[in-house]
């Protein structure tokens, strides 16, 4: 099955600020025990249901909830196609990422039952290579990752970031400045 027929069952809105330098938002989820991403880094969204008419509408319910932040189908940069996320663990889920161009950053209010904070990162911090490490995020398995706060962006999150943030961060100052 190609990527384009996937079905997605879970959304994701990654919003791209331009100002004051280019950035994204990342929220730390909350302790959950059933939760298999539970305190990990991941952006606004989550899973499709049953009152959602379509992945779309999902992906601005569930920024809402979470981080207060109403974005509008007029600020979508690209609906991307659905990545995997959670093969690492028993837990795969197709998710459809959404990227969101908004200029000055917005308004945060967390939904602390499910998030525990927010932090943006600039695409400047992420390109460079000194911050990035493998590291054992997994008994015996070691992964790319970003230090962030107290803990790592890693997984889904990391390489979803980073496939953005080389399309439209490292591409575009190329061939503004090439």
């Amino acid at each position: 099955m190609t990527k384009s027929k996937i079905q997605a069952k879970a959304a994701v809105a990654i919003i791209r600020c331009e100002q004051p330098t280019t950035s994204y938002l990342l929220l730390r989820r909350a302790a959950h025990p059933r939760d298999p991403w539970s305190g990990h880094f991941s952006f606004p969204g989550g899973r499709k249901e049953s009152y959602d008419n379509t992945i779309f509408d999902t992906c601005l319910r569930e920024t809402q909830e979470e981080t207060g932040i109403e974005l509008e189908a007029t600020t979508l940069l690209q609906a991307l196609s659905p990545e995997p996320a959670g093969h690492n663990s028993q837990h795969l889920i197709w998710v459809q990422p959404f990227l969101f161009s908004l200029k000055n950053r917005p308004k945060i209010i967390l939904d602390e039952e499910e998030i525990v904070n927010s932090s943006w990162i600039t695409a400047e911090q992420f390109v460079n290579p000194s911050y990035h490490s493998e590291t054992e995020m997994l008994p015996g398995r070691f992964f790319p990752t970003f230090p962030l706060q107290d803990y790592y962006l890693w997984g889904f999150t990391y390489r979803l970031l980073d496939k953005i943030i080389q399309a439209y961060d490292v591409t575009n100052k190329t061939n503004s400045t090439g």
